[in-house]
């Protein structure tokens, strides 16, 4: 898929996504002002209850005739004498059950003209009930008609929200598994496609490593078959070589697919046998010695390792450093120079492979160890491979126990230091 498809997929969905999240928000907006309008009801409802049981209570025979006797003695009837303070209390909170509203709340009966609060559970909250939208006047059992009772519920968003908690809860869950989903797809898409570019790399590499060495061998094989070829025995074996050559070639790229193959579904076996790196290391270098005199590189040696027997898999710890001289060579330039040095550490030996060549940049060094990564170098000496070698190379030294670190600087080399304890081979 092409990476403007891609991006119209991504901004198509994320754009759905978006519009989803505004409409669950703006569902979950309008689901909160309907709790709370019918909050407010259900607080008018329980007030006109109240107000209605005083009224009743101010009617009633009993009351009527407690009242006369209160004027008897005073000049004035005073609205704590009609509105009982501790029956305003009592019907407030019984009306309040009834309407399951059990959160804290504050009241006060209070005169609107002067602000004077007669009587209530206020305190610290007088101006939040001369302001509260819940007012609601007594002139129907007190003249005149200045007094109010006032309610605050300074929890109340919390009790509405309460109200929906399951739902928005529930919202939010979807909402996140909506958002992780987006996300995964959005990487398993890009996945894809640096797996598929990946995949085609590795299929064009596949057919050039493949293809040289069959061609170079059909040439030679086809230079065999002319009849004036019996006639020089010294041309027959150099033609013969070069197929045998390009045979071990072909071999040598079939084997390592394999080990890659075993690697990955673990049945690459391990022999554990007391290996001398440094007779590893004299065996590497041997097999590159004419390719090295035909480039023309100062190969520099120092094998400063004391101590430089380990316990390790003799065949995989040649293949690795074979691999990183094989790189050292493969991906230097100008007057080439490949450094091999060793030293003891604590508990093991270090290895160190150093080459002059091109480098890796910073960005591509993370990748280095990765399966079928191969870092972008444009056609320098026209330097091809699987990606599959320090994939390879990791693989074994962690089976050991060791280590590999990269020290590298764009167009002044690159060094990989190794490192392998003494006894490193896994169970």
């Amino acid at each position: 898929m092409k990476k403007k498809a891609i991006m119209i997929i991504i901004v198509l969905a994320a754009a759905s996504l978006i519009g989803i999240i505004l409409t669950q928000l703006y569902w979950v907006g309008q689901a909160y002002a309907l709790k709370e309008d019918q909050f407010d009801h259900s607080i008018r409802i329980s007030m006109k209850s109240m107000m209605n049981q005083l009224q009743d209570h101010k009617n009633d025979s009993v009351f009527r005739e407690e009242l006369e006797k209160i004027r008897c003695r005073k000049l004035k009837i005073d609205v704590t004498d009609i509105i009982e303070p501790h029956m305003l209390d009592s019907l407030i909170n019984q009306e309040f059950y009834l309407m399951q509203i059990n959160n804290d709340y504050y009241y006060a009966l209070y005169n609107k003209m002067n602000d004077r609060f007669v009587t209530g559970d206020y305190d610290g909250y007088e101006n939040e009930l001369l302001n509260s939208k819940f007012q609601f006047s007594v002139a129907s059992l007190y003249k005149p008609g200045d007094y109010f009772v006032s309610v605050y519920f300074p929890s109340k968003k919390y009790l509405v929200m309460e109200q929906l908690n399951f739902w928005v809860i529930l919202s939010i869950i979807f909402l996140i598994v909506l958002l992780i989903n987006f996300m995964y797809v959005i990487y398993t898409l890009f996945r894809q496609k640096k797996l598929s570019e990946v995949k085609n790399d590795f299929i064009n590499n596949l057919t050039h490593e493949f293809k040289t060495p069959i061609a170079t061998s059909s040439l030679a094989a086809e230079m065999l078959l002319r009849p004036e070829i019996e006639k020089e025995p010294a041309k027959i074996q150099r033609y013969a070589s070069v197929i045998l050559d390009e045979n071990h070639r072909l071999q040598d790229q079939v084997e390592q697919m394999l080990q890659i193959a075993a690697l990955e579904t673990g049945s690459l076996h391990y022999r554990s046998l007391k290996v001398d790196i440094h007779q590893l290391i004299h065996n590497v270098l041997n097999s590159f010695e004419i390719l090295m005199k035909e480039r023309q590189m100062d190969l520099q040696v120092k094998l400063d390792a004391k101590e430089h027997f380990i316990i390790g898999d003799r065949e995989h710890l040649q293949n690795v450093f074979s691999n990183l001289v094989d790189n050292a060579i493969k991906y230097s330039s100008g007057k080439a120079q490949v450094k091999i040095s060793t030293w003891n550490v604590h508990g093991g030996i270090m290895i160190r492979v150093e080459d002059n060549g091109i480098g890796i940049r910073k960005e591509y060094q993370k990748h280095i160890f990765k399966k079928l990564y191969r870092v972008p170098t444009g056609n320098i000496h026209e330097a091809r491979g699987f990606g599959l070698g320090l994939y390879y190379v990791k693989a074994v030294v962690d089976h050991h126990n060791g280590r590999i670190v990269l020290n590298s600087q764009p167009g002044t080399g690159s060094s990989f230091n190794v490192f392998l304890p003494f006894k490193s081979q896994k169970k």
